[in-house]
Order: structure tokens, then sequence, then C-alpha cells
């Protein structure tokens, strides 16, 4: 009894539009999968309407009422009902009192029984209270299927932002680890020795010293075979103006084919190592300089002479 009328109590605030917005949602979505709860709103709206009509509201739940409540077209269309109901029924009960003065009192609430009876209605009556039962009927009918919709909808939503963030997730765990791979990876290739002039499918390691110069004979041709990807250069020097150097390539005009940033060398037999990797596509079967450049300078600090033949 007691959950029976703190029930009504919350049907009733939720009616006048006394809760919060959460509190409404918590109540729509109970009334649409409770079907007792939801027969316990009809009878609460029953409740209010009739109290609205008998003028039994107070103060404070007819303004909420007359704000709230009624901003529906068909919940005044109910209410106006009401009034026109207790307006007739007050004035048949007048009608029957004035002639039954003199009966007994049994006889009295005996004939105004009868006429709360639905078959002592005027036709009209009837036939009014029929046409607006069949319309709050399918009024209440789609409220109860487009509530139910908005939930579904937003469940659907609600699980598809759900997916995408699991997916997302997922992304960015894969794309973490194939980062660190990489950067595993190029670190060891950076400090790993690479003995000279050592050829593989896809890249090509060369071992280069300062100083040969082209057509001395000591620079010999590098054979960079045609499947292959990169070429990986060492270059050796002894240096100690700059912190970080770039490499400069041009062909034996002068002209810059490539040019990169080489960073911090790593020191090695008392001297520094650079190693590079640089896309085999570049180069042709030609003579080519290599140049070690202090970064944000123009001092070049090593040179070397690089000849290559295609395969």
């Amino acid at each position: 009894m007691k959950q029976v009328e703190e029930n009504d109590d919350l049907l009733t605030r939720y009616l006048l539009g006394d809760l919060s917005e959460e509190e409404q949602e918590r109540v729509e979505e109970r009334y649409i999968s409770d079907r007792g709860f939801y027969d316990q709103l009809l009878a609460a709206e029953d409740d209010l309407i009739d109290s609205y009509a008998e003028k039994a509201l107070t103060p404070q739940q007819l303004v909420s009422f007359e704000k709230y409540f009624l901003r529906s077209p068909e919940r005044q269309n109910r209410v106006a009902f009401a009034e026109a109901w207790m307006a007739y029924v007050s004035h048949q009960w007048a009608a029957a009192k004035a002639p039954a003065a003199a009966k007994k009192t049994t006889d009295t609430k005996r004939s105004l029984f009868e006429f709360l009876r639905p078959a002592a209605w005027p036709l009209a009556l009837r036939v009014g209270a029929a046409a607006l039962l069949i319309v709050v009927g399918g009024w209440l009918t789609f409220e109860v299927f487009r509530l139910r919709t908005q939930v579904q909808r937003a469940e659907a939503q609600r699980a598809a932002l759900q997916k995408q963030n699991e997916d997302l997730e997922q992304q960015i765990y894969a794309e973490k680890n194939r980062s660190l791979e990489l950067a595993e990876k190029l670190e060891q290739e950076r400090i790993q020795p690479v003995p000279p002039n050592q050829v593989s499918s896809e890249i090509v390691s060369f071992f280069l010293t300062p100083g040969l110069v082209r057509g001395t004979g000591e620079a010999k041709r590098n054979v960079i075979p045609a499947s292959a990807r990169d070429v990986n250069l060492q270059l050796s020097f002894n240096d100690e103006q700059y912190e970080r150097y770039d490499v400069v390539i041009t062909n034996v005009e002068g002209r810059e084919i490539w040019r990169k940033d080489a960073g911090k060398p790593q020191s090695r037999n008392g001297g520094k190592t650079i190693a590079v990797r640089v896309p085999a596509a570049l180069f042709k079967t030609n003579d080519y300089i290599v140049n070690v450049i202090g970064t944000d300078s123009s001092d070049k600090v090593a040179r070397y002479a690089f000849s290559v033949l295609r395969k």
C-alpha cells in the first residue's frame, strides 16, 4: 500500500511537471516497460482531472495543472469533458432531488446510482463519451509507440558509439605497437655495425670513408641491384664542431639530388659515424658526391666520392 501511495505521488508530480529531467526520464522508461505502472499513470491522470473539475486541487497544484498539464490539446478536451460531465451530473442531481424531497434517502441514492449507469445517459452523451474514449485510446497508443521508438533509437545510438570507441581504441593500440616496433627496428639498424658493401634483396649498405676522389682508382663501383628499395650509407668522419649534421648528395655536376638532417652522430673508434637511408630510385649508374655538413651552416666537414653501378 505504501508503495502504491508513493507511486501515486510520484506520478502526480510527473503529470504536473514538478520532476527534474532525469526523474521524468526514469518515470517514462518505467511506464513503457511496466504495464502495472502504466495503469497507475492512467489512473493518476483521471484522478488529477477529476480533482481539477471538482476544484479540489491546492493552489500550487492548480498553477502547475493549468501551466503544464493543459499544454496538450487532448488533455484540454478531456478536462472540458470532465467539467461538462460534472456540471451535467450536478444539474441532474439537483433536478432529481427537488421532486423526491419527500421520498426516503435510500430512494434518492438509488435514483442517483441509476443515473450514473451509462445505459441511463442521453444518446448524445453516450456518443460523445465513446468518441472521447476512442481519441484518448488512440493518443495513448501513439504516445507509447513514440516513446518506445525513442528509447530504442537512443539504445542503438549508444551501442553504435560504444562500438566506435572500441574500434578507435583498437586502432590506437595497433598504431602504437607499430610505431614502437618501427622505432625499435630503426634504432637497431642505426646502432648495429653494417659490414662494408653488404648487399641484400631490398636494402644495400655501403660504408664510406672521406677523402676518396673520383678518378684516382680508389673509388670502386658500388653495385645497387634493381630489386633494392633503399641504400643504407654509413659515413665516418672526425669533427667536434657540431652536435647535429646534415647529409647532402649531389651528382658530379654539383646538382643536389637529396638532403636529410642526420641528427646526432655516434662515436666509434675515436671518430664519428652517421647512418642514413636513401631511396635507391635516386641513383643511376653514375658518380656522386656525398657531403656531411654541420646543421644550420654551410661548413662541409667530410666529403665522399660515391660511384654507382645499377643492375
